[in-house]
């Protein structure tokens, strides 16, 4: 299988957080040609936080998209020619006020490939203290609180961990 050919690309709009783009691409093996939306956002990071005593930090907030207060591990997005690790201790330390010398890398994800550009990659930053107090961006309101690793599963089975991104970060991290 190949990649298909852009034949144009028009931006339609260029908002706070993503691009808006309509492509003409062309099929290399049907020859067909048609037009598609493609969503160009910043790459983002997610960071699975343990403590010394086996617990993980979590977030509530708010989220405008879907009208609702999420639960979900501290993230963000990448700024342009970021470093990722750098992105993700930034992203925990504004968040949560966690810090950690121990950092890895569980792997990434695409966050939906079919119109949109960018990935999420998760971190894991063990032995994670607080050393900081948080400083978020002026419309951030994040409550931080620490839950028993063993009962993570629990809480997405139970509806009170629903964002993919974050829930596809478990998984990761269970597979270790």
């Amino acid at each position: 299988m190949d990649l298909w050919p852009t034949l144009e690309k028009i931006e339609v709009l260029r908002a706070h957080v993503f691009r808006y783009s309509k492509v003409k691409r062309q099929s290399p093996l049907s020859k067909k040609i048609g037009d598609f939306d493609i969503v160009q956002c910043l790459n983002w990071v997610n960071i699975i936080a343990i403590t010394p005593e086996e617990k993980i930090v979590l977030i509530k907030q708010y989220r405008h998209g879907s009208n609702s207060i999420t639960t979900e591990i501290p993230g963000g997005a990448v700024n342009h020619q970021e470093d990722m690790l750098l992105a993700a201790q930034r992203e925990l330390q504004e968040e949560t006020g966690y810090t950690s010398k121990n950092w890895m890398s569980l792997g990434k994800v695409e966050v939906n490939p079919a119109f949109m550009t960018n990935h999420c990659e998760t971190f894991l930053a063990i032995d994670a203290m607080r050393t900081h107090d948080q400083n978020l961006d002026p419309f951030e309101e994040i409550e931080v609180f620490l839950e028993d690793k063993n009962d993570i599963n629990l809480l997405i089975r139970r509806g009170e961990i629903t964002h993919s991104l974050v829930i596809a970060a478990f998984y990761l991290y269970l597979e270790l």
